[in-house]
């Protein structure tokens, strides 16, 4: 691709992305009760697990090598992982699904415009993270006390890198998890099995937690613990950070070429189809 093709394409993206972002907001800010129920629903999850945290930790000093502050990190880490993927990757294909089941992806394949990364960007939400996210992190960042843990400027730099990569992985998995609908008209439980999945292995279990194999797993084919799990363990030092990073960074680039080919691949069955 050359130079100018690559401007082109970027200012493109970057053109949806910012539509996306105020439609949304336009739209969600009309409902001001639904932004309030949701900012006591978040508040009152990340409180009720602040608390049993603290109670688990009353009887005990280490939870599968991780101290009390080290699992408060965690969560932290986790918070940030699941926010992100639900505002950008759970919400879209949850629009996605009845756009294929009704036919009105015919209105976005006509369009001009890259139809996965249009479909993947129009309902990311600036009110969901200021009214969902911020309120609950910041109760978890302040419960921190974060002069006890040793961080290192490569550790922070390395785990950011590997916590994109976890977010990439995660939103190729759940993309794959919708494209039944194209087959069988319905793929919500599906998607709900893999974001339940995801978000559920990576809840309050570390790492370090789970038995070797299951760590491969979820590393790889169910890659649950990359954003969440791995970056942690690179903040805390807990493992050599390069070896995750390329572990992460493998699992990223497999994940985007089998997502866009199975997305291609769908995109053709639709098409016949609708023929």
């Amino acid at each position: 691709m050359k130079l100018s093709e690559f401007k082109e394409s970027l200012t493109e993206r970057l053109t949806l992305l910012k539509a996306g972002i105020v439609f949304t907001a336009q739209r969600e800010l009309a409902y001001a009760g639904n932004n309030w129920a949701s900012v006591l629903s978040t508040t009152f999850f990340t409180f009720s697990v602040l608390i049993f945290i603290k109670v688990i930790y009353s009887n005990v000093h280490t939870i599968a090598g991780y101290s009390y502050n080290e699992m408060l990190v965690y969560f932290f880490i986790y918070q940030l992982t699941y926010y992100g993927n639900y505002i950008v990757t759970v919400r879209n294909l949850t629009d996605l699904i009845p756009d294929v089941n009704k036919g009105n992806l015919d209105m976005v394949l006509i369009k001009p415009v890259p139809s996965l990364f249009y479909l993947m960007s129009r309902s990311i939400s600036i009110v969901s993270i200021i009214t969902d996210a911020i309120p609950p992190t910041l109760a978890i960042m302040f419960s921190i006390n974060w002069n006890a843990i040793e961080f290192s400027f490569s550790g922070i730099i390395i785990g950011f890198i590997v916590w994109i990569f976890g977010l990439i992985a995660l939103n190729a998995f759940q993309i794959l998890a919708a494209l039944p609908v194209f087959w069988f008209g319905e793929s919500q439980n599906i998607l709900d099995l893999a974001s339940n999945i995801a978000a559920g292995a990576g809840t309050m279990i570390p790492r370090e937690g789970y038995p070797p194999t299951l760590r491969v797993l979820l590393g790889t084919i169910i890659p649950a613990i990359i954003a969440g799990g791995f970056t942690t363990s690179i903040l805390l030092n807990k493992v050599n950070p390069f070896l995750l990073l390329a572990w992460a960074g493998a699992v990223a680039i497999i994940s985007m070429f089998v997502k866009n080919i199975a997305w291609n691949y769908a995109l053709r069955h639709y098409s016949s189809a609708s023929s």
